[in-house]
């Protein structure tokens, strides 16, 4: 006779487990009846911490508002808006608003699990910020829903590798590269050079960058220079940040764009450390200095060399930053995102609802992205 067993469930796991259920909770889209004046909604995280992601979805929302076409920023919770950074973009909720059957939703990969849910005929977007992360969550319903579903009118990449990942996974799917643009008012070299500050973003780095800069200590490398994580800032006290620093450490790993090692560039910081794949279009090695992803040791050495060069020839640091500054400021643009997002979202929106109409709105998209913004705009098909 099998004696019973009691069985005490572990605290901690349930707490996990519980975290994880409501982390992977997606959204509740309602949607109504068309309008007849569709308008376009971004789907935001409702992110309590400095994130460039969401600050960029904010900023096409006012960008989308700036050209005339009627757009706002949509989160989950309730009355909620970001405060970690100043902005007057229109702002609503899910409980507040109903979409109507002739809007167009913008998602991120992260939040495509909603796709599937929603009304035939809801004209869709997703904005794919980081390509690595696209399966992270409901990846059988969103493979599904991307495999069978018209009413996905494109997917928006942000770098050139993801555009290409994208592609490989969705051959169905109208992938476009849409460039960000860097806000130049903050993001600026400072008149006078740096100082001898090392900076680095330790909630991307993870150990390595402990690792690479304790190797770093023990060797006497950093005598001299102040190594400063950024960490908590708001958008304008990271730009300040930058501007002071000389050199910028990039720890990531998978990256959809490196929007930091961007940042930092354009304040005429030489860059040092992974691209992380997508930032590799950003990781010049005239002006920056790429290394192997993971290979802590190549890194070390790397930082190493350059404050050694720095101590030899004064100033070394400070003209490869700027020579970075100059290309990623006339690369990444304001006008070059604004010109990628109306063009888009103008012809996405006069197209009709339905499956059939999103298709044909893609491939009107894509021909007048074609004609209209080439060669400037890189939408080459692969």
């Amino acid at each position: 006779m099998s004696r019973a067993r009691t069985v005490v469930a572990d605290p901690a796991r349930l707490v996990l487990r519980a975290g994880r259920a409501y982390r992977d909770r997606l959204p509740r889209i309602r949607v109504g009846a068309a309008r007849g004046a569709p308008k376009v909604y971004y789907l935001t995280p409702d992110c309590d911490v400095p994130s460039g992601g969401v600050q960029v979805m904010y900023r096409h929302v006012d960008r989308l508002n700036a050209a005339g076409v009627d757009a706002a920023v949509l989160h989950s919770r309730r009355g909620y808006r970001c405060t970690w950074f100043e902005h007057e973009t229109p702002v609503t909720d899910t409980h507040r608003t109903r979409l109507a059957a002739d809007d167009v939703l913008v998602v991120t990969e992260i939040d495509a699990g909603v796709l599937p849910s929603l009304p035939r005929g809801l004209r869709q977007v997703v904005f794919n910020q980081s390509s690595h992360l696209t399966f992270r969550r409901h990846r059988e319903q969103v493979a599904r829903h991307f495999a069978t579903s018209d009413d996905v009118l494109a997917m928006l990449a942000v770098s050139d590798h993801s555009a290409q990942v994208l592609r490989y996974a969705f051959p169905r799917l109208d992938v476009r590269r849409l460039h960000l643009g860097l806000d130049d008012r903050l993001f600026r070299p400072s008149e006078a050079a740096g100082g001898r500050t090392i900076t680095y973003m330790p909630r991307r780095a993870g150990t390595d960058a402990e690792l690479v800069i304790e190797m770093l200590r023990s060797r006497g490398a950093l005598s001299g220079w102040e190594v400063r994580p950024l960490h908590g800032l708001s958008h304008a006290e990271t730009a300040a940040a930058l501007r002071s620093s000389t050199l910028f450490l990039h720890f990531t790993y998978q990256e959809g764009f490196g929007l930091p090692a961007a940042e930092a560039m354009a304040c005429g910081n030489l860059v040092v450390g992974f691209h992380g794949f997508g930032g590799a279009e950003l990781f010049r090695p005239e002006f920056s200095r790429p290394v192997p992803t993971g290979d802590v040791l190549a890194f070390a050495r790397t930082v190493e060399e350059v404050l050694e060069q720095e101590e030899r020839q004064p100033g070394w640091c400070r003209s490869l930053g700027l020579a970075a500054s100059g290309h990623v400021r006339s690369t990444y643009t304001a006008e070059r995102e604004r010109a990628d997002l109306v063009s888009f979202f103008s012809e996405a929106l006069a197209s009709g609802t339905g499956a059939s109409s999103g298709k044909r709105a893609a491939g009107r998209a894509a021909e007048q992205f074609m004609g209209g913004c080439a060669p400037a705009l890189d939408l080459a098909r692969t």
